[in-house]
């Protein structure tokens, strides 16, 4: 009887240590093949792609998306976005520097340009980081859009803050107030889950407002007057509704 039990004890070990060293080759076999994935993924982005990072992160929603510029302003703007309205010529894009930071340095024409990523989205959380003291006109965060006649948006201008959305062309205000003026960085912040929309400066909302869902549309910058903007960074997270 001692003899039986120490052979079941012994096969079972052996049937535990091979069954490990199965699931470590399956788990390696998985992590080469998801790397091979990746790489063949980034080679087939093509040269545009090396313009910018995304930078992954766990949050609240369930993650975000960091953009960041780098490499050929000119190019960075045809890879990772296109144009509801104006074009790469009215803002004069280039890359310059914040410290150790890239930042895209934007000089606007006066002519209405509006350049959004190419996924589309629903509810969306976006923050730009931005500096708009040599800029004159409005800034808009825009989600939602289909083109420039339908789209949802925050918007600043000088200390002043509209939330609304433009629907066949008529402007709707949800909300709008005036904030405290701040000269230099601030993060430019809009959410929109479900009916819920808030529009933000750094961590304090200035505006909310409601209205009903409307479909998924791209997401991006809209400039509207003359000056330097830069940029620093654009954040979107994918939210659940409120």
């Amino acid at each position: 009887m001692i003899g039986s039990i120490v052979l079941i004890s012994c096969s079972g070990e052996k049937k535990t240590e091979k069954a490990e060293l199965a699931e470590k080759a399956k788990a390696a076999e998985e992590h080469e093949h998801e790397e091979g994935v990746e790489e063949h993924n980034m080679a087939d982005m093509g040269e545009g792609a090396a313009s910018h990072e995304y930078n992954e992160e766990t949050g609240a929603e369930g993650g975000s998306t960091m953009w960041t510029p780098k490499g050929d302003a000119a190019k960075l703007m045809s890879s990772d976005f296109h144009y509801i309205a104006g074009a790469t010529s009215n803002i004069a894009p280039k890359l310059t520097k914040n410290g150790s930071d890239n930042v895209l340095e934007l000089t606007a024409d006066g002519t209405t340009t509006a350049f959004v990523f190419h996924k589309s989205y629903g509810n969306i959380g976006m923050i730009a980081s931005l500096d708009a003291s040599e800029f004159k006109g409005t800034v808009r965060l825009i989600h939602h859009a289909q083109n420039t006649d339908n789209y949802e948006f925050v918007a600043i201008n000088g200390s002043h803050m509209k939330l609304g959305r433009i629907i066949n062309g008529k402007e709707t205000i949800f909300n709008e107030s005036d904030f405290d003026s701040a000269s230099g960085w601030i993060k430019l912040r809009i959410s929109a889950a479900g009916t819920h929309f808030k529009g933000y400066i750094n961590d304090k909302t200035i505006t909310h407002g409601h209205g009903d869902k409307m479909k998924n549309g791209f997401v991006g910058i809209m400039l509207e007057g003359t000056g330097t903007l830069l940029l620093k960074s654009i954040e979107l997270a994918e939210l659940e509704d409120e």
